[in-house]
């Protein structure tokens, strides 16, 4: 009798075993359903990983993207962080040394309407311009009337030079709107040669495999 108890304790404990087993892997499995896809969609957008040329991103890739998290930049005698903050969002640095002309404003209306369509998951987004400290306060005052989300941020020359190189596109213009991801990279960039559909498509797909952090 002892032994029959003893032998069904046993037979009890092999079969939770077996079901907690089957669970946890069932929940492994599950977990992975749901990420793999989405972190083998995001190395294929960044890297065109077995897609062909030219079918993933409507931008130009910077490659490698450039780590600008902790970059400094001096603007009116202050050292300031370029990001301004930890806000971990995805970012356009609208880039344009000069006053903001007819070039610069264009861009900037191609991307508020960008963020506009991007509808409930616009707060996963940040519009900043930067430009050079010669833009008038009369200026930004009118920028920013246009465009109220948008952060305006005046680099001294040096600063303003040395965005401008490590963000440097062959094919892209002076005036160009660079896309920085949540992490502080910039991986991306555009000018007005390309469409408010184009910027939408890419910041689409990255929002949607993404996390909001």
């Amino acid at each position: 009798m002892e032994n029959r108890e003893i032998s069904s304790g046993l037979g009890d404990s092999r079969e939770k075993k077996s079901f907690f087993s089957s669970k946890k892997i069932q929940g492994i499995s599950i977990i992975a359903s749901v990420l793999l896809p989405m972190v083998a969609a995001y190395i294929v957008f960044y890297t065109g990983l077995g897609v062909p040329s030219g079918k993933v991103n409507q931008g130009e890739l910077l490659q490698p993207p450039i780590n600008i998290k902790e970059l400094k930049v001096s603007s009116f005698g202050s050292q300031v962080p370029l990001l301004g903050n930890d806000s971990q969002k995805w970012r356009y640095l609208i880039l344009d040394g000069s006053d903001c002309n007819e070039a610069c404003e264009k861009l900037l209306y191609t991307s508020r309407q960008v963020h506009i369509r991007l509808g409930e998951k616009a707060n996963r987004v940040e519009r900043f311009l930067i430009t050079d400290e010669s833009m008038t306060h009369e200026k930004q005052k009118k920028l920013q009337i246009d465009h109220p989300r948008l952060k305006v941020l005046r680099l001294n020359e040096s600063s303003m030079n040395t965005l401008q190189a490590l963000t440097a596109h062959q094919n892209i213009d002076e005036t160009r709107a660079i896309l920085i991801d949540q992490d502080g990279f910039a991986m991306m960039v555009y000018d007005n040669q390309h469409s408010g559909n184009q910027l939408l498509k890419d910041i689409k797909r990255l929002l949607k495999y993404s996390y909001e952090k």
